[in-house]
């Protein structure tokens, strides 16, 4: 490899590689590394993640950046092809459900007509809509639901093999070390190097490093609102198998969501409100005996008998100011660059993120889609984003 780039991006996941893929895919005809710790991606927030994809957000521009992901996902396998050899996203677009009972109902319907607005593939179902949608539901304290016939889950991995595959067909590199410091010198980015000695000059650096945002926005000089938090998920095996695909269900909790899994196993997991942040990958068995299950089974009573088959952590790259991603120029660094603080939504906005990132660095601007408002400095201008439909 040589010792002189003109990009380098710190994070190899599904948002780095987004990011390198759409610049050399649009045209940038500089030398792109791609700097990622961990070659495995055994702790990678990507492929920890559920998978899930939709259109049923609040703000405009994320259910704008969802839009266009989900005309990448749909086509992913051919976009990413590589001389006959397919990606494999193994999209499912069962659809997303979200519950609405007495106290949540009229935020749903207010964002519905916001995603109508929009174009969004989403519908309000009555109480009898969704007990055909779900019949083995309970519905006795819901009021409806919305539910995005566009919407559904894919294989995180695939995914990001799609994207680091077609990448590297197309001119990026990538070299699997942990970047330990970035070179400032007159407040631009001169270059970085990494635990074993490697010194690598460039003039632009991408901090997507995704739950240790943080820690590689310091080395440039800038404080990052990032940090990270766990998130469990969990597959059991009801003793009772249904004979139709359940879209992934959203509670009226909005922490708590389940799925089909392959072999109609089911895929759970619910956020622990205020859980304190830190680099935790135990999963917490007691946690589904005594929380998770007990919910879920409330809403689908024949799940009350099920054998608990494995579980995982992984971490929430979380933006503690807004919750939302925080996206474009670091700081007054100038060729410093990020995505970063998705707060669980990496996955599923990564090809939008991918996009602009590419137009902001190439031509100064978006152009796609205008990302203006999650940029950096609303830290400083107090102008934050708030997104209602987190989960």
């Amino acid at each position: 490899m040589r010792s002189v780039y003109d990009l380098v991006v710190i994070g190899g996941g599904v948002i780095g590689s987004s990011i390198a893929y759409n610049l050399v895919n649009d045209g940038f005809d500089g030398k792109i590394l791609v700097i990622e710790k961990d070659p495995s991606y055994e702790f990678a927030s990507t492929t920890l993640s559920a998978g899930g994809v939709r259109e049923q957000f609040s703000l405009p521009e994320n259910i704008k950046i969802s839009q266009y992901g989900l005309g990448i996902f749909e086509n992913f396998d051919e976009i990413m092809d590589c001389d006959g050899d397919r990606a494999h996203a193994e999209f499912k677009q069962r659809g997303y459900l979200f519950l609405g009972n007495e106290k949540n109902w009229p935020m749903i319907r207010k964002n519905y007509e916001i995603q109508r607005g929009l174009g969004a593939r989403v519908s309000l179902l009555s109480l009898d809509e969704l007990g055909e949608l779900v019949p083995h539901m309970n519905t006795d304290d819901l009021a409806g639901g919305c539910f995005g016939s566009r919407d559904g889950y894919l294989d995180p991995y695939g995914i990001l093999q799609g994207y680091i595959k077609k990448g590297k067909r197309l001119g990026v590199e990538y070299l699997y070390e942990e970047v330990t410091e970035i070179e400032v010198a007159r407040r631009k980015i001169e270059g970085v190097t990494t635990e074993k000695g490697t010194r690598i000059r460039c003039g632009i650096v991408v901090n997507a490093a995704g739950p240790y945002a943080s820690v590689i926005g310091k080395m440039a000089g800038v404080d990052l609102p990032v940090e990270p938090i766990r998130k469990m998920a969990y597959v059991f095996d009801p003793k009772i198998k249904f004979d139709y695909d359940l879209p992934l269900v959203v509670d009226t909790d909005g922490l708590l969501y389940f799925r089909h899994e392959t072999g109609k196993a089911i895929l759970t997991g619910k956020s622990i409100p205020d859980e304190p942040s830190g680099f935790n990958f135990e999963w917490d068995r007691d946690y589904f005996m005594e929380d998770v299950w007990p919910q879920v089974a409330k809403r689908v009573s024949k799940f009350d008998t099920a054998r608990l088959i494995r579980g995982w952590a992984g971490l929430y790259a979380m933006n503690m100011k807004d919750g939302n991603a925080i996206i474009g120029h670091l700081g007054e660094v100038g060729g410093f660059y990020g995505a970063v603080g998705s707060s669980g939504h990496g996955l599923q906005q990564s090809p939008a993120i991918g996009k602009c990132i590419s137009e902001l660095i190439q031509f100064g601007k978006y152009r796609t889609i205008d990302l203006s408002c999650f940029s950096f400095h609303r830290f400083e201008t107090g102008k934050l984003v708030f997104e209602e439909e987190m989960v």
